[in-house]
């Protein structure tokens, strides 16, 4: 049994099911199947443009006393590499600070309220189906 359960949730995963993938490893009575949930999850991220990886920029946190600054991990706006600008919402062209939400298939993304007003999430309206980049993917 432990065996389906792996599989089926493998195939929830492979089609970007996860939160029916997470229903599925919490109700699970298996101590292994439900560890599953306990691993820590590890987000890669590369540039849009080179495929190059970023890496997070150090920064020095001004709200400690001068003796004693704290080194802050911050979000990259800019590939290291290519100097592409990265991090601007596929919609309004605007730096998203905060929840940044994307298409795992083509790797566009921006602000969720622009994301629900293109897709058609909000007020009734139909939506559009293709990437508002212009890339032509079918998010």
């Amino acid at each position: 049994v432990r065996e389906w359960y792996f599989s089926y949730i493998d195939i929830l995963e492979q089609n970007c099911l996860f939160s029916e993938a997470t229903i599925v490893i919490r109700s699970c009575q298996d101590p292994l199947i439900s560890a599953l949930n306990k691993n820590s999850t590890t987000i890669h991220e590369s540039c849009f443009s080179c495929g190059k990886p970023l890496q997070g920029v150090t920064t020095w946190d001004d709200s400690s006393s001068e003796d004693r600054k704290n080194p802050v991990l911050s979000t990259q706006r800019a590939c290291g590499s290519c100097r592409q600008r990265i991090g601007l919402c596929f919609l309004c062209h605007a730096p998203v600070k905060g929840l940044f939400v994307w298409c795992p298939g083509c790797g566009h993304g921006g602000h969720l309220e622009c994301a629900l007003e293109w897709f058609g999430g909000t007020d009734g309206q139909n939506g559009y189906e293709v990437c508002p980049t212009g890339c032509g993917h079918k998010c």
